[in-house]
Formats: C-alpha cells, structure tokens, sequence
C-alpha cells in the first residue's frame, strides 16, 4: 500500500522544533571547536542535540500514527 501524503502531512511541529533545535546545537557544537567560551557549554550543546533528535523522532511517531488512526468525526 502506497501513502500519498503532501508534504505538509508528512511534517508537524514536532519535526519542525526538532530541526530546529538540531540544527542550532550542530551550530553551538562547531562554535565550541574555535571558541574556548563556546567549548565551557559543550555539554548542554549535547542537550540540545539529544532534544532535537528526540522532537523528531517524536514527530515522525505522530504522523505515522496519525495515519494509522484517523480521526472520526461522531455526529449526533
């Protein structure tokens, strides 16, 4: 079975946040390789990588159940 989804149904907020927050930890990481200052965060750096994983790893288990499980509207 083949999914058809757009790609704004395959990315949430999630994913997005995730990105984001790796995306900004991977630019915190090469700062603390030139900057002593920046190298005194490097474990917090780390943080934020492991978060942003998380968030899009999350984001990815959202969709994936959100297409297994549509909503069903109940009229009464």
């Amino acid at each position: 079975m083949q999914n058809n989804l757009s790609a704004m149904e395959r990315i949430n907020g999630e994913s997005i946040a995730g990105i984001a927050l790796a995306f900004l930890a991977v630019l915190f990481i090469v700062a603390a390789q030139v900057n002593a200052v920046w190298a005194v965060a490097l474990p917090a750096d780390y943080v934020l990588l492991a978060v942003g994983i998380a968030l899009i790893a999350l984001g990815r288990w959202t969709t994936m159940n959100a297409n297994k499980n549509p909503p069903v509207e109940h009229h009464h």
